[in-house]
């Protein structure tokens, strides 16, 4: 039987992120601490509110800490005290550097929402999605101080459906991993795989969204636009202007691929059918501001 390890887990702090943290729990390893992202004010009242992570934390009765970033040798040496085995990082958002890389005795494995090399950066979700994408998945990989540049452990694919968007292919791809995790774990540790280098020539980059990135642009082709209505839900979420109000789009359907149209950005019907300059596409579930969906 394996060695019994301390892991370190690091996590943004969505719901998502919790899964993995579960089947730790749940196997023969200890998890001797949590570092979520620190809160932030949110919504009208400008209330800080806590992740779904460290909600989950502090009912399991689990250590977890917050820091904003790796700069201080204090923080470095506050993790070096721990002496864990190794760190599992997913979707954190800070960067980690050399020095903390070099902590753990096995490393610090990341999993990735993307079958890497491709969609290397923070949104391989989102870049999946923007370009229709049939199938995406995960990869288990060694940390090093690239951008998702680190030797793969291992990697599985997962089919993208019609109506996935980025929550619910991050679910997907949180359950999936979650399932390999202990396996793959004990297979490194125990030196039966070992990582292996990705090809560069196959690598490709996500960047991060932006707010402005969510407005609608018609004059692109209705699979486009599908595209980005997907992978920009439930943030910052895909919006366009119907007459004179700025909604936000929940839900679309392609409608035609194929036609082209001068007159693009038309309503051609009374159920929200768009002209786009290749094809149609139809909103069916819209916000409007301050209303439920």
């Amino acid at each position: 039987m394996s060695k019994k390890l301390k892991i370190i887990y690091m996590g943004g702090g969505p719901s998502y992120t919790i899964e993995p943290l579960k089947r730790l729990i749940e196997s023969r390893h200890e998890v001797i601490c949590i570092y979520a992202k620190k809160p932030k004010p949110s919504g009208r009242g400008r209330k800080i509110k806590n992740s779904p992570l460290i909600d989950f934390a502090k009912k399991s009765n689990l250590k977890y800490r917050v820091p904003e970033n790796f700069k201080d040798k204090k923080e470095i040496d506050f993790l070096k005290r721990f002496k864990a085995d190794l760190f599992l990082v997913f979707s954190y958002g800070i960067i980690l550097p050399e020095k903390v890389l070099d902590i753990p005795k096995y490393g610090c494995i990341n999993i990735h929402a993307s079958i890497l090399p491709k969609w290397r950066g923070p949104s391989p979700v989102q870049y999946a999605l923007l370009n229709n994408e049939k199938k995406t998945g995960f990869t288990f990989m060694k940390m090093n101080m690239g951008i998702d540049t680190g030797d793969i452990l291992y990697s599985k694919e997962i089919q993208i459906a019609k109506e996935d968007n980025t929550v619910s292919l991050l679910n997907k791809i949180s359950l999936l991993s979650g399932e390999f995790l202990i396996e793959i774990l004990d297979l490194y540790i125990n030196k039966k795989i070992f990582p292996v280098a990705q090809d560069e020539s196959e690598a490709t980059y996500s960047y991060k969204i932006k707010k402005e990135d969510a407005f609608l642009n018609f004059a692109e082709p209705a699979l486009s636009v599908f595209g980005k209505i997907r992978a920009f839900y439930p943030n910052p979420s895909a919006k366009c202007t119907i007459k004179g109000e700025t909604v936000k789009i929940i839900d679309a359907e392609v409608i035609n691929k194929v036609n082209k149209f001068n007159d693009i950005g038309i309503t051609l019907d009374n159920q929200l059918l768009v002209s786009c300059k290749v094809g149609t596409i139809r909103l069916t579930k819209i916000q409007r501001q301050g209303k439920k969906a």
